[in-house]
């Protein structure tokens, strides 16, 4: 009989091994990882979206605020982040006050007179409708012929040349046309210093029985000037020893 050795038998498989807590830690980390993610970024999207709803409600209610608009009268919500820029014109120079009691323009005029005949310290409001600025001031003129004459003497300054010729019409438009040197009461052109171009128009008429009136206008300028008298040959002759009456 031939000898056989014993085979050893399969044993049967024996229980699983229980589970590694550390990888359960690990795999139980992982998922509250992942929710935790999961809800900061919900909570983090649910933030904004209130705070935008929130931004467009006040921009629509615009508010109580002194920075709202509509019936509180304050400026609105794109007036506030305008930039208030300072006006680039640089205000305008008038002379200043001196005591006088006339206004900037009045007092601009006055030293615009020739002092060489025109008193400045005499001039007054003058009443003249329509104009910037009028004066009524002391003029005094030498001749050899009439010496010494001082009289007073009109100066108004109009807001545009229409106006001045307004004005002027106003008052002349009914007189022929003439020459003041030869007649009365006619219209015409004056010249300056003997200049062949005519410096303005003018007027020479009786306006009542104790006045005679000469007056001009300047085209240089919306100006006009007036004089009376009681004798109108006087009245002329003095009236050609006038010096220009502006400085410029």
């Amino acid at each position: 009989m031939s000898r056989h050795d014993p085979q050893p038998q399969p044993q049967p498989p024996g229980p699983p091994a229980p589970p590694d807590p550390g990888h359960l830690l690990a795999r139980t980390g992982v998922r509250w990882t992942i929710i935790g993610v999961l809800v900061s970024t919900l909570l983090t999207v649910v933030g904004l979206v209130v705070q935008a709803r929130q931004g467009h409600d006040d921009t629509a209610r615009g508010g109580s605020s002194a920075g709202s608009s509509g019936t509180n009268g304050g400026p609105g919500p794109s007036e506030v982040t305008q930039p208030v820029t300072a006006s680039a014109t640089s205000p305008v120079a008038s002379p200043p006050d001196d005591g006088s009691g006339l206004t900037a323009a009045e007092r601009a005029l006055r030293d615009s007179l020739n002092t060489d005949q025109w008193r400045r310290e005499s001039c007054e409001r003058e009443t003249a409708p329509g104009a910037t600025a009028a004066l009524k001031c002391t003029v005094t003129t030498s001749d050899a012929t009439a010496g010494t004459v001082t009289t007073k003497a009109d100066i108004a300054l109009y807001p545009s040349r229409s106006k001045l010729q307004e004005v002027y019409r106003s008052y002349a438009a009914n007189l022929p046309e003439g020459n003041c040197d030869q007649t009365m009461n006619v219209r015409g052109t004056w010249h300056e210093n003997d200049s062949s171009a005519p410096a303005g128009d003018m007027a020479c008429y009786t306006a009542d029985t104790t006045r005679y009136v000469i007056f001009c206008t300047y085209y240089d300028r919306p100006a006009l000037f007036q004089v009376t008298g009681a004798d109108p040959a006087a009245l002329t002759s003095w009236w050609h020893t006038l010096d220009p009456v502006f400085t410029d």
